[in-house]
């Protein structure tokens, strides 16, 4: 993909895996804005980068989403590829997170990548041309992990994002849009689930303390498989190892979880 010269929008984009790919961008010249929750983070980030902008944004209000379109216009004429990355994550087991909870993370990890795409399809659909990146998980996209009793909402919040990805690429295929859809891997960035309230005699404790220890990818990797992708054209960008055969395996069990439950095995013992 060429990026010399075109401007990028990234959610999320100060710290973690988005930081990193907001550098790998700019390495390969883009013009970057930083959107982030974290207005200070993003602009920190910002200085380190040419031509970059840093804008506060809260992807659960319309309003800010639209501000930093507005910004990104006044100040580089065109948005090229914008990557809705913010998200959020709670643990706690099903039955024991509260509908607050739930709608939280439904507000932020879905309707928050809406209101991205509302804000900018408009300008990219009068251009004829433009890139979204959405970002999912692994979890969502390959299910039976056994981490996956700590993160129903979660997978829940990030297999709609698969959904959304898709019908998005479908939908506007004739009118020059392209999709990318970004399912990480488990990723070291420094960040962690913030955990449920709960109620009195919650076992999720008791869960976590039971299930194996899995390796995390870098920041770094993430960036490579994402870059990789964007070059490759490919519409999934999956940072997990072997998922082409995975997949194949999740579609001839008619998605039934249980066929992939043993694949995670290997991979817990060789990190213990």
């Amino acid at each position: 993909m060429q990026f010399e010269g075109r401007t990028v929008v990234i959610t999320a984009g100060a710290s973690g895996m988005g930081r990193r790919i907001a550098q790998r961008m700019s390495e390969r010249g883009a013009n970057i804005v930083i959107a982030d929750i974290s207005h200070d983070q993003a602009q920190e980030l910002a200085a380190q980068l040419p031509s970059s902008l840093a804008a506060c944004c809260d992807v659960r209000d319309s309003g800010d989403v639209e501000r930093v379109r507005d910004l990104a216009l006044e100040r580089f004429g065109t948005v090229d590829i914008v990557m809705s990355h913010a998200g959020t994550a709670t643990a706690g087991l099903v039955h024991e997170i509260s509908e607050t909870d739930w709608q939280r993370m439904l507000d932020l990890n879905v309707v928050g990548m809406a209101r991205v795409v509302r804000a900018f399809l408009p300008h990219m659909l009068e251009r004829g041309s433009g890139h979204f990146i959405m970002t999912s998980s692994s979890l969502a996209l390959l299910g039976g992990h056994p981490v996956s009793a700590l993160a129903v909402p979660y997978i829940a919040s990030k297999a709609a994002v698969i959904g959304l990805a898709q019908a998005v690429a479908t939908a506007h295929a004739a009118q020059g849009i392209k999709v990318t859809l970004f399912a990480p891997d488990a990723t070291e960035t420094g960040w962690s689930p913030e955990p449920a309230a709960g109620k009195a005699g919650s076992n999720a404790g008791q869960v976590a303390a039971g299930l194996p220890q899995y390796p995390r990818q870098t920041p770094e990797q993430a960036a490579d498989v994402l870059m990789g992708a964007l070059d490759a054209g490919s519409f999934l960008a999956s940072a997990t190892p072997d998922h082409p055969r995975l997949l194949r395996l999740q579609a001839d069990a008619l998605l039934d979880p249980e066929a992939l439950r043993e694949e995670y095995l290997p991979q817990a013992a060789a990190h213990s």
